[in-house]
């Protein structure tokens, strides 16, 4: 699979398991849609096949859109929060199925100091 198919959207069946239009082992830029409010958000903490919870329904939602991390998506300007405030552990699709903090801001590898 060449990279650049790695990011096109692609139909999701059970046959497949794939639920995410990226199949990659790397986190990446994702475009999420609730289907049933309709709240729309991008995330920075995409992952193949796994999906965040909306803030508003609190069902999973998969990205209809992903694509590499870039400096074109820059990050919350928020100095009010530290990064531990800012990432919500109870949404990240990859928190969940590790059932530990995935590192937040250290590209999916737990911070061990």
């Amino acid at each position: 699979m060449s990279a650049s198919s790695k990011y096109r959207p692609q139909q999701t069946t059970s046959a497949t398991g794939q639920k995410t239009p990226y199949q990659g082992p790397n986190r990446v830029f994702g475009l999420f849609k609730c289907p049933k409010c309709k709240l729309q958000w991008k995330s920075g903490h995409s992952y193949a096949n796994q999906g965040l919870k909306c803030k508003r329904c609190k069902i999973l939602v998969y990205p209809y859109e992903q694509r590499p991390l870039g400096k074109s998506e820059p990050a919350s300007n928020d100095s009010t929060q530290t990064p531990e405030e800012k990432w919500d552990k109870r949404k990240c699709g990859k928190c969940r199925r590790l059932g530990y903090p995935c590192g937040q801001f250290q590209c999916g590898r737990r911070n061990l100091t």
